[in-house]
């Protein structure tokens, strides 16, 4: 349980948060529970990251601001392992570091500018930048389809998502950006989309219009196998039949 100290210092630090966010971050506290918080970092342009959307936590002591918190981001990234603490100077791993006089905004912003560098750390993985440009087009689909926690903060933000398929959707483009395998079929067979969850009925209409299409394509490519097979052993067959002639 928060202090009165830490209940009012990160209900002022929330409210500066929604009056004066920092570039390409968002921030709020669990509604249960104030020591909890959740963020959203845009992937700032001209970087790997650009148009990625990575969500994590913060988990603060009960008497913050005297303890850092434990850092984690939820999203893979390319940078980061996912929901493992992070060891930086400005997290629990680093107490003997940590100013009182920073702020969750301080935080975040110093997260992003680690992010964004080559620096290693606890936590950290190396991967090439055409692996983290990989992570950033597969971000929005892991958010809004395999990350339940993402769904119960952010539900508005799951929604712009999904309209943001949508668009693509009308524009012929491909609708995930999962390199090495299709995120929507993925869900689909993990059951990871749960429908109950989508209260607006359009936005429950798209979902089970993406599903039904990540189904046939299923079953579409297990078809096309099976005929690839057929085709096969006729040939087989086929030049068995020569060859005994």
């Amino acid at each position: 349980m928060a202090t009165r100290q830490a209940q009012k210092r990160l209900t002022k630090e929330y409210k500066s948060m929604v009056e004066n966010p920092p570039p390409f971050i968002i921030a709020q506290p669990n509604e249960d529970n104030i020591l909890e918080w959740h963020y959203v970092i845009s992937g700032p342009p001209d970087t790997p990251y650009s148009g990625g959307q990575y969500h994590g936590t913060l988990l603060f002591p009960s008497d913050y601001p005297f303890k850092p918190p434990a850092i984690r981001m939820v999203t893979p990234s390319g940078r980061f392992k996912e929901d493992t603490r992070l060891c930086l100077s400005m997290s629990d791993y680093h107490p003997d570091t940590w100013n009182p006089s920073w702020s969750v905004s301080t935080i975040l912003t110093g997260l992003l500018s680690f992010m964004t560098s080559n620096e290693s750390t606890t936590g950290a993985i190396s991967t090439t930048p055409d692996h983290k440009k990989k992570m950033a087009r597969s971000s929005r689909e892991f958010n809004t389809f395999k990350n339940a926690r993402f769904k119960k903060v952010y539900p508005d933000l799951v929604k712009e998502n999904l309209a943001h398929f949508e668009e693509l959707k009308q524009k012929g483009e491909p609708e995930v950006g999962v390199a090495d395998k299709d995120v929507l079929e993925e869900a689909a067979k993990e059951q990871a989309i749960n429908l109950a969850d989508i209260t607006d009925p359009e936005d429950r209409i798209r979902v089970e219009e993406q599903l039904l299409k990540a189904q046939k394509a299923r079953e579409t490519k297990s078809e096309n196998n099976r005929s690839k097979l057929y085709i096969f052993f006729a040939v087989a067959l086929l030049l068995a039949g020569i060859i005994m002639k």
